[in-house]
């Protein structure tokens, strides 16, 4: 057996070292929480001292946003509207040819002879008997 063993029988440093750092943190716990309090406090200060400055140059901007705005906002409707113009170029270009991939692709199955139904399938369309003149 180890010497130190015989002197504390039963110690384990892991949890002493858990026990001192659950300590040290709860020591620290109390500073940290008055520093970020000092912290907000401060933080709070500056921007209520900004504030006024933020507010005038925004004032003072505004105006010229407003303007540019003004002259942007026709342009962007009328790229809006060249743009959806194209899309729906370019859906009916797809559905054509959508429509003309299925009508390639459609098998012309002819029925075999001598199955049943054979004779409908493959007679023309009758046509409505005509009454005469």
């Amino acid at each position: 057996m180890d010497e130190q063993e015989k002197r504390e029988p039963g110690r384990d440093p892991l949890k002493e070292l858990e026990a001192r750092i659950d300590a040290a943190i709860e020591e620290a716990r109390p500073k940290v929480k008055r520093a970020l309090e000092e912290l907000d406090a401060r933080l709070d200060a500056a921007v209520d001292e900004l504030r006024p400055r933020i507010d005038s140059a925004m004032e003072d901007v505004r105006p010229r946003v407003d303007r540019f705005l003004a002259d942007v906002q026709p342009r962007l409707d009328s790229a809006l509207e060249r743009v959806q113009s194209r899309i729906a170029e370019l859906r009916k270009d797809l559905e054509d040819r959508a429509a003309r991939e299925e009508e390639k692709r459609i098998p012309v199955a002819l029925p075999r002879t001598g199955e049943e139904g054979a004779e409908a399938e493959t007679e023309p369309p009758s046509e409505p008997a005509d009454s005469g003149p």
